[in-house]
C-alpha cells in the first residue's frame, strides 16, 4: 500500500534509492499524487508487463506528504 511506504519514507533519512519494483510503482502513485518528490527510472514493457529500468531516488516528502501520513497513522 502507497501509504505504508509514505510512512517509511517520514521516517528514513533522504535522499533514499529505491530498488523493487512494486515500491517504486508505489513512489509513482505517491509522486503523481504530490505526496513526494521523486525521480523515476524509465519504464519499460517487457512481454505484456511493466518494468522499471533502474533504481527511484526519493527526495523528500512534501508537505501535503506528511499531512497525509499523519491523517494515516
Amino acid at each position: 500500500m502507497p501509504m505504508t511506504l509514505l510512512n517509511r519514507l517520514c521516517c528514513t533519512q533522504l535522499p533514499l534509492k529505491i530498488d523493487d519494483q512494486d515500491d517504486i510503482e508505489k513512489c509513482n502513485v505517491l509522486r503523481t499524487a504530490q505526496l513526494i518528490e521523486a525521480d523515476l527510472p524509465p519504464v519499460l514493457h517487457e512481454r505484456g508487463r511493466t518494468v522499471y529500468s533502474g533504481q527511484a531516488t526519493v527526495m523528500c516528502v512534501t508537505a501535503k506528504g506528511q499531512a497525509a501520513a499523519k491523517r494515516h497513522r
